[in-house]
């Protein structure tokens, strides 16, 4: 399955992110859910995915760049914000340091995907051979989670 690149529409909200941004956010804001309902149980299947996320409710960060990681716990009809898990930034003046980059594999362990505005060579490799899944988009979190699980389910 390809998901480097998802196509995603924007659902930007401008009082959610300042709410956001202040600290204020409602509880809900971390907690997406889709209104389409199914019966199945294999929709009903929850994975974790990785955000890399400057603030704002954005995928927005680099991978490299990141000093935490939001996970996600995403099934068919919703997205939760379970916890968030400090990392080392993988980018130490320009380049990556293989040790850093071993922890950061170690703590993304139990989730499938890790979703960030981009992310270099190196990292994407050892990540997939992970079996963890690299998408680069720059999008609402919500959208970019709910959209690679229905991808992830097709595949």
């Amino acid at each position: 399955m390809n998901t480097n690149s998802l196509k995603m529409k924007s659902e930007y909200d401008l009082k959610r992110h300042q709410e956001r941004q202040t600290g204020k956010e409602p509880k809900e804001f971390l907690n997406a859910t889709r209104t389409e309902n199914t019966s199945s149980v294999a929709n009903r299947t929850k994975i974790r995915v990785a955000v890399a996320s400057k603030g704002g409710g954005l995928v927005n960060q680099h991978f490299g760049h990141a000093k935490e990681f939001e996970i996600y716990e995403v099934n068919r009809d919703e997205a939760h914000c379970i916890e968030r898990r400090s990392v080392t930034p993988y980018c130490q003046g320009g380049y990556g340091e293989a040790d850093v980059l071993d922890n950061i594999l170690q703590t993304l362990s139990d989730c499938q995907a890790v979703l960030v505005s981009k992310i270099g060579a190196c990292p994407k490799e050892q990540l997939q051979a992970q079996g963890i899944e690299c998408v680069e988009a720059y999008d609402v979190i919500e959208n970019v989670v709910l959209d690679f699980y229905e991808q992830y389910q097709m595949s």
